[in-house]
């Protein structure tokens, strides 16, 4: 699922993650993708897969239902320090609430899942796709930002996305191939300048 590498270890300390997310310009893309394509006004229900330690919920309007899982410990940990008195975070995988489920989650307005596929073998993808599928109420949406190599693609780029802990990067067509298993209604967005560093980033929208 990952590579087990100095960078993954580094990062798996949540204010080492969080100072990482900052120098690159993530605050910043979340920003945008809030009014892009999460597009909320308060008053959804919020699922996030995923949620590290929750620096997401800064991003999201006031007045939602906001649950985060994510399967660190430490994460949520930091998550809870930083919102629990906002929102619920949760120590679970998608395994564990597919098996298990938890009325909590249902009739989801919208679902996040950012930088996870990219980590997941197609099997475990279309597991998280399935579990966000059956969370949606009708209408709702899902949401994905991952890295997306291109067919050319600058060697720079493509270099420094090597670097990635996720060993499972696609190109658009393979992740139009892996959701449209699961959502009939979905568009794809490449992004190239989503962050500050040479990164290609791919937006799926799926509707329910």
């Amino acid at each position: 699922m990952y590579q087990n590498n100095g960078l993954r270890r580094m990062l798996s300390v949540p204010w080492i993650y969080e100072l990482f997310q900052n120098l690159t310009g993530a605050v910043q893309s979340r920003r945008w993708m809030a009014e892009k394509y999460w597009r909320l006004k308060g008053g959804e229900k919020v699922i996030d897969i995923g949620c590290g330690p929750g620096v997401i919920f800064n991003s999201l309007p006031q007045g939602i239902t906001y649950l985060g899982f994510d399967a660190s410990g430490t994460y949520i940990k930091r998550a809870r320090e930083l919102y629990g008195s906002q929102a619920t975070f949760l120590v679970s995988t998608v395994g564990e609430l597919l098996r298990t489920p938890d009325e909590r989650f249902n009739n989801a307005d919208l679902v996040l899942c950012n930088g996870l596929l990219h980590h997941l073998s197609d099997e475990e993808s279309l597991e998280v796709l399935r579990f966000a599928h059956s969370v949606l109420k009708p209408g709702g949406r899902l949401v994905c930002e991952e890295a997306c190599f291109l067919i050319k693609q600058r060697w720079l780029s493509r270099f420094v996305m090597s670097l990635d802990r996720g060993n499972y990067i696609r190109q658009e067509r393979a992740w139009k191939a892996l959701v449209g298993q699961v959502f009939q209604s979905y568009t794809t967005d490449i992004l190239t300048a989503q962050v500050f560093i040479p990164y290609v980033h791919i937006i799926i929208e799926c509707r329910k």
